[in-house]
């Protein structure tokens, strides 16, 4: 009796899970090119939120961290907490809590000794519960032949610090290692790395795996700086590759050329590393004057979301700043964004694109959606240039609402030629992208297509 050959397992790692849809374009894409070359093999993911990937991509998905264990270790009530039984509501636990905070302030060097404390019995449950973790990680990628890192920003430490992804990726790489993993970063962003300890971590990191490229020159040089060894090709980014699904229909918005519009939470409080509130009521009110613009010229406008908790804060501060013309019927209602079904869905009624997010920026191009890019980072106009629109991106940080207008209505006027001419790059693009993926399968034995490996 012929036993039949396990099934192969590939192995991918991202950020999925956070509610980011340009990273869960990423995530599927990968999917999807693993599928067309190995369609028997078992896909496993490695995410932030292993329940959220599971549930969007359909493969089996483990924790890369331990975010769950870390905020359920420590039990310990905070000073400023009631008691366990007590109703916050009563007016008599209200003024305990008060004549309890003020005893506690009043005591020299408790504040920061109960900070301390605590600070020191997390960090003890979290070295004791790491070894178990590792061990369970090591097991899930035991017969991995390829762990793919599904591209984005990677290489950075701006969320979490060095202990955030640049210590999560060490780890996962040295246990995809002694696994007997063959590992590849495909088209990974870089930037910015302030902490020496992230630099250390994502040196032994790069020089470990068996492939890497990144979506931009700016992330391969700013590795070179850092003395990486070996070469650092730059490859667009994955989504280029990705099958989109198809939009589902929309009722008609009318006679209106309609703008879809695609903000960032720049330096606001509930999403920037480094928030400053006076910045981003700036950055709000511009935009609201540009979309009080749009309804005044004869447009519609279509906000619309990426990162679907943080980015729909930022719509409502536009639309509320808008003196009046938020409730304008020509901002048109958003149907609900989970997916990148919904995402694309509301691209498709778009005729024109302002976007701040690189993969709004990016999958807007895909469908030939004429974009202006409001670049808060480099890594945007390098994109926009690719697809033959650098005349069309302004600075976050330094533009006005004159600018937006004035580079719109040149955008516009454009439109015909320039969805020509992002449909004319997006074609090699897309082959570079097939080329990349023949290297890294043939890390593992599996040859390109007949059609490729003919040229």
């Amino acid at each position: 009796m012929q036993v039949a050959a396990p099934r192969r397992r590939i192995g991918i790692i991202g950020h999925s899970g956070t509610k980011n849809l340009g990273d869960e374009a990423l995530f599927a894409t990968v999917i999807q090119n693993v599928r067309r070359r190995l369609p028997e093999a078992e896909v496993i993911g490695f995410t932030i939120n292993p329940a959220d990937s599971r549930e969007r991509h359909g493969i089996e998905c483990f924790p890369i961290r331990r975010l769950e264990e870390t905020r359920a270790a420590v039990t310990q009530p905070s000073l400023a907490s009631p008691e366990p039984n007590a109703s916050p509501n009563t007016p008599e636990v209200i003024g305990t809590l008060a004549a309890f905070r003020r005893t506690v302030k009043a005591i020299p060097g408790i504040r920061p000794l109960f900070l301390g404390s605590r600070w020191l019995a997390r960090t003890i449950v979290s070295v004791l519960a790491e070894p178990k973790f590792l061990i369970e990680s090591y097991r899930r990628l035991k017969g991995v032949e390829l762990l793919l890192a599904a591209g984005g920003q990677q290489l950075n430490d701006g969320y979490g610090g060095p202990w955030g992804y640049p210590f999560t990726l060490y780890k996962w790489t040295l246990l995809a290692k002694c696994a007997g993993a063959k590992i590849a970063f495909l088209s990974v962003g870089a930037g910015p790395i302030d902490s020496p300890l992230s630099k250390f971590f994502f040196k032994r990191v790069l020089n470990r795996v068996d492939y890497r490229s990144y979506r931009d020159n700016i992330s391969s040089e700013l590795m070179k700086s850092m003395g990486i060894k070996g070469g650092h090709p730059v490859l667009p980014d994955l989504v280029y590759s990705l099958r989109l699904p198809e939009p589902r229909p929309a009722p008609s918005d009318g006679a209106r050329a309609v703008v879809g519009a695609n903000p960032v939470p720049f330096f606001a409080s509930h999403y920037w590393p480094a928030p400053d509130p006076v910045r981003y009521q700036e950055y709000v009110h511009k935009l609201a004057g540009f979309a009080e613009w749009l309804d005044r010229s004869g447009h519609s406008v279509l906000f619309f979301p990426t990162q679907v908790r943080a980015d729909v804060i930022t719509i409502k501060d536009i639309r509320a700043a808008m003196n009046g013309s938020g409730h304008s019927p020509n901002l048109l209602t958003a149907r609900p964004i989970q997916n990148l079904e919904d995402l694309v869905s509301e691209i498709s009624r778009a005729d024109l694109v302002v976007a701040n997010r690189y993969h709004g920026i990016l999958i807007s191009l895909m469908m030939n959606k004429p974009v202006l890019g409001i670049a808060y980072h480099e890594k945007s106009r390098e994109l926009m240039e690719t697809a033959g629109q650098g005349d069309y991106v302004l600075k976050v940080d330094s533009f006005t609402v004159d600018d937006l207008i004035k580079r719109f209505q040149a955008m516009e006027a454009n439109a015909p030629e320039i969805k020509k001419r992002i449909a004319e790059r997006l074609t090699p693009l897309r082959n570079a992208l097939e080329a990349q993926y023949d290297t890294v399968f043939g890390l593992i034995g599996v040859r390109p297509p007949a059609s490729r490996e003919a040229t």
